[in-house]
């Protein structure tokens, strides 16, 4: 018996919430990522992607009934939010349930969604009006992975993407496998010793991993410059006082949401100007 299956919420790109990015294409992405780690740990999974409707209401109609005819302990479906117009602001991951019995399960996704990434945790909601939840015959939850109008969440998902997959399909299979453990993840200064790629850690909680590096040494330095705050302040000042690029990115830094990806890619912009004396 199939113990999961797992749908991206719509039919397609350019079908449901667009803005910095398409949620019709990343649910897509996410639910691809999130079936390949649960197949990894041998966990049975149904994937069900609608690619005929051409109304939200034969969408909803043709998942539920997909959902239904397979064999399963918990249905999950993959969306993003939206809250209109666009914003700088962190807005967040939830998870939504109707049944009273995935209340504290609802709380654990958002949770761990929100540790692995930095995403602002909004936790479980409660929702009994939407047509996934009420007719799947199963229990179901509705993960809401972030904001597409949202410039910190967007960043946040590029950036913690695989880690947001894993935590998602940590917490699926603790559900159909209560004693489960995840293998923990590698250090820094594990990767490092085991001759593999290096990554930097984050400048801050909610920041982002910068991968790929092939010294140790190099990513030596620049774990030095990354807990250097009054350093790292002074380096995106003069890309301010250069007019390289906004005061903006200084706010990012003191809030916590810059990511290490952010910062050599302002570095590389000041390097730039300096070289082509403008």
């Amino acid at each position: 018996m199939s113990q999961i299956t797992i749908s991206p919420g719509h039919y397609g790109p350019g079908t449901a919430a667009r803005d910095l990015i398409d949620e019709g294409t990343e649910t897509r992405k996410v639910v691809d990522r999130v079936v390949e780690l649960l197949k990894n740990e041998k966990i049975a999974v149904n994937k069900v992607v609608d690619t005929q409707s051409t109304s939200q209401s034969q969408n909803l109609n043709y998942l539920v009934s997909a959902h239904n005819r397979t064999q399963r302990k918990l249905d999950v479906s993959i969306h993003f939010n939206s809250s209109g117009e666009r914003t700088t602001k962190g807005l967040g991951t939830e998870v939504l349930y109707v049944n009273e019995n995935l209340k504290d399960f609802a709380s654990k996704v958002s949770k761990a969604i929100s540790v692995a990434s930095g995403l602002k945790n909004r936790g479980r909601k409660k929702r009994t009006e939407l047509f996934f939840l009420n007719n799947t015959e199963e229990p179901a939850i509705l993960i809401e992975v972030c904001f597409v109008n949202s410039t910190v969440d967007v960043n946040l998902y590029h950036t913690q993407f695989e880690k947001i997959c894993r935590a998602i399909a940590d917490e699926l299979i603790r559900f159909v496998k209560p004693n489960y453990e995840p293998k923990p993840a590698k250090s820094p200064q594990q990767n490092v010793s085991d001759g593999g790629n290096y990554s930097l850690p984050q400048i801050h909680k909610s920041g982002g991993v910068v991968g790929g590096f092939t010294s140790p040494s190099l990513v030596s330095r620049l774990e030095a410059i990354l807990q250097n705050e009054k350093l790292l302040q002074d380096i995106l000042q003069k890309g301010v006082d250069e007019k390289v690029f906004m005061a903006s990115w200084l706010d990012k830094l003191k809030a916590g949401t810059l990511t290490t990806s952010d910062l050599l890619g302002l570095c590389a912009l000041i390097v730039e100007k300096e070289l082509s004396g403008t």
